[in-house]
């Protein structure tokens, strides 16, 4: 997604929610330093080797991921497609249940609130990282970012050199909008919980938000740009 098309989204959300333009490009800066110079990180053309003509299984942390999980599984047996036949794409803490299902996400999105213990398994098990920068998460962004391998850095503000905005707002729905710029073939959607009423009054505005936000990478109509 072009960021002047994601720009006056992005404006909406900083209205809404209160948040700093300003911290969340600091913390943008901070990722990039955090990253510089560093060798075998994740790069777009990984990224797209990883999606490219491929069906993407997206996960999101909501309570319904486990029997969703569960539900796939079946697949192994029996005719219908599996998980061993997709890229899985997990949101932050929906890592969690994907490694208690005994899969192994191909790649996390994260902006680092999820059980970090679990995250940094999985990396050190082989699952990329798109770490995700803003304004509330520069503490968590030094101190767990060296801690992790094959990163990718990504922000909701404008891009700079070698950290990307590919869309989205939220974990989960910043991964459907990679999953459609990197060229999937399908995406599934599975744990997105958006009227789960166990929620901060915070979350229900975010997952309104994920809402919209998945609509929008999901319609046909939709550029993902480049």
């Amino acid at each position: 997604m072009r960021f002047s098309d994601w720009e006056p989204i992005y404006e909406e959300i900083l209205a809404e929610f209160g948040f700093s333009r300003e911290a969340d490009e600091e913390a943008a800066r901070l990722l990039q330093s955090l990253l510089s110079g560093r060798g075998g990180d994740l790069s777009i053309e990984d990224l797209d080797s990883m999606i490219r003509g491929r069906e993407v299984l997206v996960c999101g942390n909501g309570p319904s991921l486990p029997r969703d999980l569960e539900s796939i599984l079946a697949g192994r047996r029996s005719s219908q497609p599996s998980c061993d036949d997709m890229v899985i794409v997990v949101a932050d803490g929906a890592t969690t249940a994907v490694l208690a299902a005994d899969l192994l996400p191909d790649l996390i999105v994260t902006d680092l609130d999820g059980f970090l213990p679990d995250i940094l398994e999985a990396n050190a098990r082989g699952s990329a990282v798109v770490v995700h920068a803003h304004g509330d998460n520069m503490t968590l962004l030094a101190e767990w970012v060296p801690q992790l391998t094959r990163v990718l850095g990504t922000t909701q503000s404008e891009p700079i050199e070698g950290i990307f905005n590919f869309g989205g707002f939220s974990d989960g729905d910043r991964c459907v909008f990679l999953a459609r710029r990197f060229g999937a073939k399908k995406i599934g959607i599975i744990g997105f919980d958006y009227d789960d009423p166990e929620v901060t009054a915070i979350k229900k505005m975010k997952l309104l938000w994920a809402r919209r936000l998945v609509a929008m990478a999901l319609d046909p109509a939709f550029s993902s740009g480049r």
